[in-house]
């Protein structure tokens, strides 16, 4: 299958909990993350699988109080806690970094989530638990990011 694209930021939201300021906020990145999908949709046609047109909350995962989770078009999943947030991705690492349209439309979504959360800083990231646990854990993204580097 592949290593998926995985994104750790910083943010300037004042209350992670509060869903639908998240989602205003996230609405600035729409057009972004419809490029993503409407990418993938020209890639393979006969995939029908995002059809999503809005960003969405995820419910809320009681063994994951600290966590809000959100979907939108293009497989672009951003979790926020209350010191980072992360776009995790369907796209795979192979493809962002061999492929020259789907790298440049996905830098353009992530940019567009990052700022739209106040976002400074973006790490990229192969699937990684260790990286994972520490934010869901509620660390910081210069925490992650230490780690990440140490690995």
């Amino acid at each position: 299958m592949g290593i998926r694209i995985n994104v750790l930021l910083d943010h300037d939201l004042t209350d992670y909990r509060d869903r639908g300021s998240v989602l205003a906020r996230l609405a600035t990145a729409l057009p972004a993350a419809l490029a993503v999908r409407d990418y993938w949709q020209s890639a393979d046609p006969h995939d029908r699988r995002d059809d999503l047109m809005v960003w969405q909350a995820d419910a809320a995962l009681p063994f994951e109080p600290c966590l809000h989770r959100y979907a939108g078009p293009g497989s672009l999943f951003p979790s926020v806690t209350a010191q980072a947030a992360c776009i995790h991705t369907g796209g795979r690492c192979r493809g962002f970094l061999s492929i020259e349209p789907l790298r440049r439309v996905h830098l353009a979504a992530f940019w567009h989530i990052a700022r739209s959360l106040g976002s400074r800083c973006l790490a990229f990231y192969a699937d990684s638990c260790e990286v994972d646990d520490l934010f869901w854990g509620g660390r910081t993204h210069w925490e992650c990011i230490e780690l990440m580097d140490r690995m």
